[in-house]
């Protein structure tokens, strides 16, 4: 890189990479942390927020640019946009575990899988839901999976308990079918767990 250019990392990562890629930068160069939050859909409505993190001169060169995905919001000093981003995952990523995990104590107990996803939309959870039935967001089980390794890197699984058993849960519904499961396949049999995997180990009640 030349000297006045800059670099925008929107990636997620832990704090320590990111430290890492600023030891490796030119002199003179500049550096933001940028993570985004939002989904495909968000991007293509331009309406994703950025966490814009660094000094004062990189978030103005950079911000211009940025905008363009959506909203910016300045969070703080270099290395504070990829920390807010893992903070927000932990509630994002447990909500998505979560939906996987109710679906199980459905099968548990021979539920309806329609007719939980239908009362988890009348609550809290329904912009939760309304993503998972949304069959043009392309986005890999696998992803969110590896979003929990991340955080759990950063924060440890001692201290992020309820990560740690959501980081299971989805790298077990990533590796259960061929081809890899989307996000939407959370809401199917094809991620349950093993036993019920089939979708007739149970008679499900309406």
């Amino acid at each position: 890189m030349r000297a006045g250019a800059a670099l925008a990392v929107v990636s997620t990562m832990t704090p320590a990479s990111l430290q890492s890629i600023a030891s490796a930068m030119p002199a003179g160069a500049h550096l933001v942390d940028a993570p985004l939050i939002g989904g495909v859909r968000y991007a293509s409505e331009a309406s994703l927020t950025v966490l814009l993190a660094g000094e004062g001169e990189a978030m103005a060169l950079t911000e211009p640019i940025l905008a363009r995905f959506g909203k910016v919001a300045r969070v703080g000093p270099l290395g504070s946009g990829v920390a807010y981003k893992l903070i927000t995952n932990v509630v994002v990523m447990a909500a998505e575990a979560g939906l996987r995990e109710a679906l199980d104590l459905a099968d548990i107990l021979g539920c309806s899988y329609q007719t939980t996803l239908e009362l988890l939309a009348r609550g809290p959870m329904a912009a939760v839901v309304k993503r998972a039935l949304d069959r043009d967001n392309p986005r890999p089980v696998r992803d969110s999976a590896r979003d929990f390794d991340v955080l759990l890197a950063a924060g440890g699984e001692d201290n992020l308990p309820i990560s740690a058993a959501g980081r299971r849960r989805l790298w077990d519904a990533a590796n259960a079918a061929t081809p890899p499961p989307v996000f939407v396949d959370l809401t199917s049999h094809s991620t349950a767990l093993p036993r019920f995997r089939s979708g007739s180990s149970q008679k499900s009640r309406s």
